[in-house]
């Protein structure tokens, strides 16, 4: 198979950092260099791509839409080269479990429940990737828990949540604005997840007074969770992935949404190559989340 012609690796590593961190200043605190020196990795790249990478906006850096688009396709592999380059220089004999699963879910939902694997599991580490979907070509994932209507027939899989949408917002916001159904949204922010496909504006449809209502619109719904219990207005997620700021009174649902209003959403499905189902550890996480579940 012929190999595309490849960018700097060193200039993308650096790349890679900048976007993350949001500064060249603190990408050359985390790389131990120099400022100039990251601006040089950049302008190499930039030259190789023949497009700008990001645009200054005050003190921040933006990506550009290219390079957001760009950074989404080579992230994956630069993740991929630093784990092959960890086991062939044998940085850790520890074995490592990869689990791949969407942001949301993983940070509200899967993380406090980790410590119960570790606990039950010490001689396992975890690593956590960002992923809606798996991709069996994705050597470097063990498992992982998918965002889908229906599970890949190519997979072992099993549905372990449901999407479940509810409304979500402060108990403040929702007793100041006396919010107790659709209608009483009239007026108020509507928080918006770009990634989601129940969406306000599809429940709210055909109602006169939508074109004039306020949006605020977000990528991951964990930043639509945390708007929400500042204040800043109604949103839409997923009660598993809520029910940790439910629990602790940060959120609360106003009411219910009714059913018949809700469009046919995906489920979370756990899913793996068969061969590595198999594997001790992806066994030893697959039984123990379905223990989670089920307890």
């Amino acid at each position: 198979m012929a190999i595309h012609r490849l960018p700097p690796l060193h200039a993308l590593h650096v790349f890679e950092t900048v976007a993350r961190l949001g500064g060249v200043r603190a990408a050359a605190a985390e790389l131990n260099v120099t400022p100039p020196a990251v601006s040089h990795q950049l302008d190499k790249l930039e030259g190789f791509l023949g497009a700008p990478l990001f645009i200054r906006r005050g003190r921040n850096l933006v990506l550009t839409e290219g390079a957001r688009d760009y950074l989404t396709e080579v992230r994956p592999g630069l993740e991929a080269i630093g784990r092959a380059t960890s086991v062939a220089t044998q940085e850790t004999q520890r074995e490592v479990l990869t689990v791949a699963a969407p942001p949301t879910l993983t940070t509200m939902w899967l993380i406090p429940k980790l410590r119960g694997f570790s606990e039950a599991f010490p001689d396992y580490d975890v690593r956590l990737l960002d992923r809606m979907t798996f991709n069996p070509e994705e050597r470097g994932v063990d498992i992982a828990i998918e965002y889908r209507f229906e599970p890949d027939p190519d997979l072992v899989s099993m549905q372990v949540l449901s999407d479940e949408v509810v409304a979500l917002t402060s108990v403040g916001y929702a007793e100041t604005h006396g919010i107790a159904g659709l209608d009483d949204l009239e007026g108020m922010t509507l928080i918006e997840t770009e990634r989601r496909l129940t969406s306000w504006k599809k429940i709210l449809a055909g109602r006169s007074w939508l074109k004039h209502q306020r949006f605020l619109s977000v990528s991951y719904s964990l930043h639509a969770f945390e708007a929400a219990a500042r204040g800043s207005g109604v949103a839409l997620g997923n009660r598993a992935n809520a029910e940790r700021m439910l629990a602790e009174g940060r959120l609360c649902i106003p009411f219910e949404l009714p059913p018949d209003m809700l469009p046919p959403a995906p489920c979370y499905f756990m899913s793996a190559v068969s061969h590595r189902q198999r594997q001790p550890r992806v066994r030893a996480f697959w039984d123990w989340l379905l223990s989670e579940i089920s307890s």
